[in-house]
């Protein structure tokens, strides 16, 4: 047999053998997976149906809560026209209110004849409804609400959308069917919750729980893999010729006298570039031996092209660094600082560390083919990273022992990230060959542009920390105060809750400033609004509305607990006077108007109007009181 036909026999079994064999373990696998994998789909999309309950269980339990408002704080009239409006707008199918005898005070819409709330597993049949107890202000029993959804109704038009392609059943909790998308075989159903394959379904079922009343059978037509079969058959026949004649090709191509071209390629493969190799034939050994001559000379060529590309590749990253000091995006900032650095240096991987406020720790910040926890913590000091952090100096060489995250064995080129001589972080870059002098010049350019990235980063937060924040008190400046109080009333309108707004004026602080001066004006300031800080919530936006005037807003607050706030300030205010050690005390009252969302104003200006009348009636009153807007209309 001869050299070509044994090297095509050889080639043809290293690719079929394998292609055989894939074949037969796709052939075995396939059907599995496909059908795992339609299982899979139809469990989470019974699961997907199932939230789907559980956010109408939810929007049922809200409008009961809403009706349950709206039939205690209206006329039996407005009761009725507040019920039906409910149901008018889709927040669901049916509502009614009973009192504590069970006698209905308004109703609408269709309900059940005996509702079940939908946090335990329904078996009313085609309704989900939310039962909701009503108390009084005391706690006393004041009756209950109920919200129910027809299941064939807007909730089964919820489920048709979230699963297209199959069909949904839901059943009770005594497993009768309540609602279908389509006609699904009763065997099929039945078989649903232990079977994951029926009759050409395969099927997810996700039985009742808290807040989900309904169990949820989901269906998908079984796939079958005969055509998948067949074109990956054909696939492999065709790959099988095609081995065949790349086979006959190379062996041909291979058996040409080879015995100069190889001791030529030797000589190149040590180094020799200027080797070339004598022509003494127009036939294949002839062209062979003029094309190998041109390869040579193309990778001398090569060579000196990889020797500028690596100049002008270095080139190049530091204007991408330059290009990424002006961006704000810190963790982008780092990850392409990171990537770009093991890009340029061939390294397996690396990592940035930052250093904690208190200088004492080495914190994750970035990382690229680490096995490493997101919190990794370093001490400053500890292996090669806190070294470098402690002493300023680049480290160039083998982790021996390394630290957590630093790769024990590997070589290891550790840089400082300095900002005005100062040490902010390490970056780390690891890899399975020594680095040279060069690459440790290259990631000393990439750390400068890291640093100078990560001050722009730095610069920027606080100016737009800055821009929305008093210089003085440190409170909300009147922009912010803007921006915020028209978001809260658009919150309050949308769940129809109140919002309260707080007007604050010293009595008589000019008289401070002209007797005392205004660096004490300004210190009265601020120890004023660290006293209001002081007794608002953590929810409350507190903002320096210009000179000595405070605005409050006060979320979910209505006018008594304005007033309580009110009466809280003017106290703290007055019961101790404004100074320091060593300096004449100033005793100052304060004065405060308030107004709430929607009873006094629908609008933001509207509102602030309102309250700034408020606290001239409180200043009119005498001062070191406050006033709260009367609501006898309410203005636009």
């Amino acid at each position: 047999m001869t050299l070509r036909w044994r090297l095509t026999i050889a080639f043809v079994l290293v690719v079929v053998v394998p292609l055989v064999v894939g074949a037969g373990i796709v052939s075995r696998a396939l059907p599995r997976e496909v059908q795992a994998a339609q299982r899979d789909g139809a469990l989470e999309s019974s699961r997907l149906v199932a939230q789907v309950v559980r956010d109408y269980c939810d929007r049922a339990r809200a409008t009961a809560e809403a009706a349950g408002r709206a039939a205690t704080s209206t006329t039996r009239a407005g009761r009725t026209q507040a019920i039906s409006s409910l149901v008018d707008r889709g927040l669901a199918d049916g509502v009614q209110v009973t009192d504590p005898r069970g006698r209905v005070v308004a109703t609408s819409g269709s309900l059940p004849a005996s509702p079940t709330d939908c946090s335990r597993a329904n078996r009313s049949g085609m309704f989900l409804s939310a039962v909701m107890p009503l108390t009084t202000a005391s706690g006393k029993p004041a009756g209950q609400a109920v919200a129910a959804f027809v299941v064939a109704g807007s909730l089964l038009d919820a489920v048709r959308a979230a699963v297209r392609d199959g069909e949904v059943v839901l059943v009770d909790a005594s497993g009768a069917v309540v609602a279908v998308t389509s006609v699904i075989p009763s065997a099929v159903v039945r078989a649903a919750s232990t079977r994951p394959a029926h009759h050409g379904w395969v099927t997810g079922f996700t039985p009742p729980s808290t807040g989900q009343p309904f169990g949820v059978v989901v269906l998908l037509p079984a796939a079958h893999g005969p055509g998948i079969l067949l074109d990956a058959t054909l696939v492999l026949l065709l790959a099988i010729a095609l081995a065949v004649v790349i086979a006959v090709l190379s062996a041909r191509a291979t058996t040409r006298p080879l015995e100069q071209l190889g001791d030529a390629a030797a000589r190149i493969a040590s180094g020799d570039l200027s080797t070339a190799i004598e022509v003494t034939s127009k036939d294949e050994v002839g062209r062979l031996a003029t094309a190998f001559n041109v390869m040579t000379d193309e990778l001398r060529s090569y060579v000196g092209q990889l020797e500028a590309s690596r100049d002008e590749l270095q080139s190049g990253l530091a204007r991408l660094g330059d290009t990424l000091s002006s961006t704000h995006d810190l963790d982008r900032i780092l990850h392409v600082v990171l990537e770009s650095a093991v890009a340029s240096t061939s390294a397996t991987s690396g990592m940035v560390l930052l250093l904690t406020p208190s200088r004492d720790d080495l914190v994750m910040a970035a990382s690229k083919g680490l096995d490493v926890p997101l919190d990794l913590r370093i001490k400053v000091g500890e292996g090669i990273s806190g070294r470098v952090a402690l002493t300023g100096d680049a480290v160039n060489g083998v982790v021996e022992e390394g630290s957590d995250g630093e790769l024990s064995g590997a070589h290891v080129i550790a840089v400082p990230l300095k900002s005005s001589g100062t040490v902010i972080g390490v970056l780390d870059l690891f890899g399975t060959a020594a680095f040279d002098d060069i690459d440790l010049a290259t990631i000393r350019t990439f750390a400068s542009q890291a640093t100078v990235a990560v001050d722009n980063v730095l610069l920027h937060e606080e100016a737009q920390r800055l821009s929305i924040t008093d210089g003085l008190t440190g409170l909300w400046n009147y922009r912010y105060f803007t921006m915020t109080v028209a978001k809260e009333i658009e919150r309050a309108a949308r769940f129809s809750r109140p919002l309260a707004l707080l007007m604050l004026d010293l009595d008589h602080f000019k008289g401070v400033n002209d007797s005392f001066g205004h660096q004490r004006g300004d210190a009265v300031l601020v120890e004023l609004a660290a006293r209001i800080r002081a007794e608002v919530r953590d929810v409350d936006t507190v903002a320096r509305y210009g000179g000595e005037e405070i605005v409050v807003i006060l979320p979910e607050t209505d006018a008594d607990g304005a007033g309580q706030l009110a009466e809280r300030i003017c106290v703290a205010v007055r019961r101790r006077p404004f100074g320091q050690p060593g300096v004449p005390p100033v005793h100052l009252t304060v004065s405060a108007g308030g107004a709430v969302f929607p009873a006094h104003a629908l609008s933001a200006s509207a509102l602030l109007a309102e309250a700034d009348k408020a606290l001239y009636a409180a200043k009119h009153a005498g001062r070191d009181t406050w006033r709260i807007a009367n609501g006898s209309e309410v203005p636009h």
